[in-house]
């Protein structure tokens, strides 16, 4: 029986471990993916033109519960009429757009993910908490921390970096807020993502990884800010 050829790159390891070997779990992270996208673009534009979920219900001829739903990242039940309703309330047009998936950005967004969840464990706080010493409202901690699909705003980054001590720069380009990626930074996400787990509970070897990544981040942004000048 032929030995099974080992790998030590980091993106072939995390793409076995979350992708390749499981079509199952693939399937279901582009449906995630798809109902974050959708919940954080009504959340977004209901709040840039200044309405509540009620006021918003009233003039799409639904109610509150209905857009509570809509914009909750784990709702499935989206149906095409009913946004196009709402994005004719907001003035904006509903468009169906399908691109290839760029796997080297995947692993960044996925690595931002990784990182803020385990950046909160690292200071033994809960969700909640983390909400009050950061000013970050709870539900999208929740989506930064659910789905790697989910772009958190400016001020939210601007917050969790000041918050840890990350160069805003950095955590930006790993939220996809900022697409251009150098390929060390590419690479030291790679290598991060492929020896994260779930991040349940740090273990010794993840937080050297999560120590070593983050002090990477700062370097980077240091040595970027020198080649700006």
């Amino acid at each position: 029986m032929a030995k099974r050829r080992r790998t030590t790159k980091a993106s072939e390891i995390l793409r076995r471990r979350y992708i390749a070997e499981d079509p199952e779990r693939n399937a279901s992270v582009e449906v995630e993916r798809a109902n974050a996208d959708v919940a954080q673009t009504i959340c977004e534009l209901r709040k840039q033109a200044g309405l509540t979920q009620q006021e918003l219900a009233e003039q799409v001829g639904t109610t509150q519960s209905v857009i509570s739903r809509l914009e909750d990242a784990d709702y499935a039940g989206h149906s095409l009429q009913m946004l196009n309703r709402i994005a004719k309330t907001l003035n904006r047009s509903l468009r169906v757009h399908m691109e290839p998936q760029d796997s080297k950005t995947e692993i960044v967004r996925y690595t931002f993910r990784e990182v803020v969840r385990a950046l909160r464990k690292s200071r033994g706080l809960s969700v909640g908490q983390l909400a009050k010493k950061t000013g970050v409202q709870k539900e999208d901690i929740l989506a930064m921390e659910r789905s790697s699909a989910y772009r958190p705003d400016p001020l939210t980054l601007h917050q969790l970096s000041k918050f840890y001590k990350v160069p805003h720069r950095s955590f930006a380009i790993l939220a996809g807020a900022i697409s251009d990626a150098t390929p060390s930074i590419r690479e030291e996400a790679s290598k991060f993502a492929a020896k994260s787990e779930s991040f349940s509970m740090l273990t010794r070897e993840e937080r050297q990884a999560l120590d070593a990544f983050v002090a990477f981040l700062r370097s980077d942004d240091r040595g970027a800010d020198e080649g700006a000048d």
